[in-house]
């Protein structure tokens, strides 16, 4: 009966646990996709074609990196094929996606209090260290940051790691260790940082049965060579290159200062930054809080000696922090330290709070663990919130590191891809101004090029461009692979606006041998074709482009060349715009003799586009003249450089000339101290 009894009660846990968490991430799950999440995804040939399951096991999890070639790739097979999966099967969509790390992040949660009713006889902990846990505000970023499934299976994997070996010490049955080392297997190759399990379980079998089954540990230490020889075979890489300062005293004070922030994220998890640069951590605040960090442990560890059921708990920290404390003395970019890092440390932590609460009166330790759920469960919306689009999540992250040139950088191409490039300008400008490392200067220098395409400065693009092949004249640098396709990518697209074909066809046939896998460049030389009607070229490419990537539907020179000699004038002349063919847009137009205002203001913005600054100001300052004295048509002109080009100066004038005519125009005027102030003004300062 009392087994019943229990058995049920456990049943209502995981009901009640399974509905918590369902009603607090179900306004995730629409969430907008964040960062390396939305890199992940797009674009990608795993998800774009119909890529074997097998093809996960051939290359690293982020493909390439920005910036230079100083990044070691990541290989997590087992996680790529989940997401591969999940494509096959529903398509990767925002809401399947963080369903699916909700359901293992549960399932997770139901096998951990399975193991925790193994390890304590105190009949409150596995249902209490499971709920705060559960509900711990860490945790969210794993969850909702769809790319945080590496963790969560770092957490699946090691908790059914760690119970089955459980099953084992209880029962002694050796199939248990081949299921725990499978499962060993499985989690190694969901996320490198598994490794850090390895002295965990050691020191588990240790504690429990004071002996050790050798094949066993050496079968997962055997594992661990294996899948770190195959990761560096298949993906032809290194490992890690750790890079230390020549002053001890440093190394240690950044070792400290580490210890510090992870410290803090986990005990005050209210309130956290998710991500610091290790400059802006190494000062005194987190010193101090590592100096604590420290004295905590060696506590606990004293306590220890009296008390083994601490060890497992301490192990889950000092392994998995120390693991990722590594991390700070190595060439990761952007960033080297990460809250959510510590999701098996703050399991270990809770478990131990848990664990020593049970000396408080029963009444007493039901109302502070109440307290801290009341605490735990806003901060979790609040956290969650930070992921309902990319401006907020570095929003966010620029509050707790506001002079950080990466997360400026970021701002940034948000706001270029809302179409608000002043903000991004601004931004972007701030973040050059900001220290930084050559990857996030060459990146800026890259987004700097983006908007100048935008505003047509085609001279202003290759000034950037060049400052970032600069960078590979350091002996110490070498340009990223895909950094080359971008700077290769951005001239060719310069010289088709230019109409320089010759050049934009030859660049864009020497990038295709050099980046086979970059679909932009089949689709921008058959666009190139295709706008010049070059039908038999465009129909070679289509042949090429098909063979690589089945999905290239839109690639069809039959349907094109249908769609074209069923058009009228005025539709070719859109249909040369779409393409960037603007000199036969423009000689469409001319034949519309005599031109209006509209169709002259149109050329000049055609005259932009191509890159012939000089013509487009001769045909706007044919306009001022015939209209000097018409503040409406100075507004005209103002809004075309504003909203056509983003070219604030040249707008101010015909704005400012406008006011003088007719200064009852409070909607003008009020733009103009608008632009001024938020902008120009700005820029000034910075």
């Amino acid at each position: 009966m009392h087994s019943r009894n229990v058995k049920n009660k456990s049943i209502i846990f995981i009901i009640v646990l399974i509905i918590t968490l369902s009603a607090l991430y179900w306004k995730t799950f629409n969430y907008e996709l964040i960062w390396d999440s939305k890199i992940y995804f797009k674009q990608n040939p795993l998800f774009t074609e119909h890529t074997p399951l097998w093809a996960a096991f051939k290359q690293s999890f982020l493909r390439e990196p920005l910036g230079t070639n100083i990044i070691d790739f990541y290989y997590r097979p087992l996680l790529t094929a989940s997401f591969m999966i999940e494509h096959k099967l529903w398509g990767l969509q925002n809401t399947s996606l963080r369903i699916t790390n909700l359901i293992i992040y549960i399932l997770s949660l139901i096998f951990l209090y399975i193991f925790l009713r193994h390890q304590s006889e105190k009949k409150y902990l596995p249902e209490v260290a499971t709920l705060l846990f559960a509900l711990f505000p860490l945790n969210v970023d794993n969850i909702v940051w769809v790319v945080g499934r590496s963790d969560l299976f770092v957490f699946f994997w090691g908790i059914l790691t760690l119970l089955f070996l459980e099953f084992f010490v209880k029962k002694g049955k050796y199939h248990f260790l081949i299921l725990s080392s499978l499962f060993y297997l499985l989690g190694i190759f969901s996320k490198e940082a598994f490794l850090f399990f390895l002295p965990v379980l050691f020191l588990y079998e240790l504690v429990k049965r004071k002996k050790i089954s050798i094949p066993y540990h050496l079968a997962n230490t055997t594992i661990t060579i294996l899948f770190l020889v195959l990761k560096s075979g298949i993906l032809g890489i290194k490992n890690l290159r750790f890079v230390f300062s020549s002053n001890i005293i440093e190394n240690i004070k950044t070792a400290i200062a580490s210890l510090g922030y992870y410290f803090r994220s986990m005990v005050f998890p209210f309130s956290y930054d998710r991500f610091l640069p290790l400059k802006e951590i190494v000062n005194l605040k987190y010193l101090l809080l590592g100096i604590l960090f420290i004295l905590l442990f060696a506590f606990l560890l004293y306590k220890s000696k009296k008390d083994s059921e601490l060890i497992i708990p301490l192990s889950f920290i000092i392994f998995f922090v120390c693991g990722h404390l590594l991390l700070v003395y190595t060439t990761l970019y952007p960033f080297k330290l990460y809250a959510r890092y510590m999701m098996i440390p703050a399991l270990g932590l809770i478990w131990i709070f848990v664990k020593f609460i049970g000396f408080i009166e029963e009444k007493i330790r039901f109302s502070l663990v109440f307290l801290i759920i009341l605490l735990f469960i806003p901060s979790m919306v609040i956290h969650s919130q930070s992921y309902k689009n990319e401006l907020r999540f570095f929003q966010r992250a620029n509050r707790s590191s506001p002079e950080n040139g990466y997360i400026l950088f970021k701002i940034a191409r948000v706001f270029s891809e809302r179409e608000n490039y002043l903000a991004a300008e601004m931004a972007l400008h701030k973040a050059l101004l900001s220290k930084q490392r050559k990857e996030t200067a060459m990146l800026i220098h890259l987004h700097y090029a983006d908007i100048e395409f935008r505003k047509a400065d085609f001279k202003k693009v290759f000034e950037w461009l060049k400052r970032i092949e600069r960078f590979a004249d350091s002996p110490d640098v070498e340009l990223a692979t895909l950094m080359k396709f971008q700077i290769d990518y951005k001239k060719a697209l310069i010289f088709i606006c230019q109409g320089n074909i010759q050049s934009a066809e030859k660049l864009l046939k020497e990038n295709i041998e050099k980046y086979r896998n970059k679909k932009e460049l089949y689709n921008e030389l058959f666009n190139l074709y295709i706008g010049h009607n070059l039908w038999e070229k465009a129909l070679a490419v289509e042949k090429i482009a098909k063979e690589q990537f089945p999905s290239l539907g839109n690639l069809d020179v039959s349907q094109k060349k249908r769609e074209f000699d069923s058009l009228s004038a005025q539709e070719q002349m859109g249909f040369y715009i779409r393409y960037r063919n603007f000199a036969k847009a423009r000689e469409i137009i001319n034949t519309q003799a005599p031109l209006n205002l509209d169709l002259k203001i149109f050329l000049s913005k055609l005259y932009y586009l191509q890159g012939k600054e000089e013509e487009a100001e001769k045909m706007i300052n044919g306009i001022l003249l015939e209209y000097s004295d018409d503040f409406k048509i100075l507004n005209t002109l103002g809004n075309f450089y504003l909203k056509h080009l983003i070219r604030v100066e040249e707008a101010l004038f015909y704005f400012k000339k406008s006011l003088q005519i007719n200064k009852n125009q409070p909607e003008v005027s009020t733009l103009v101290s608008h632009l001024i102030e938020n902008y120009l003004n700005k820029l000034k300062k910075f």
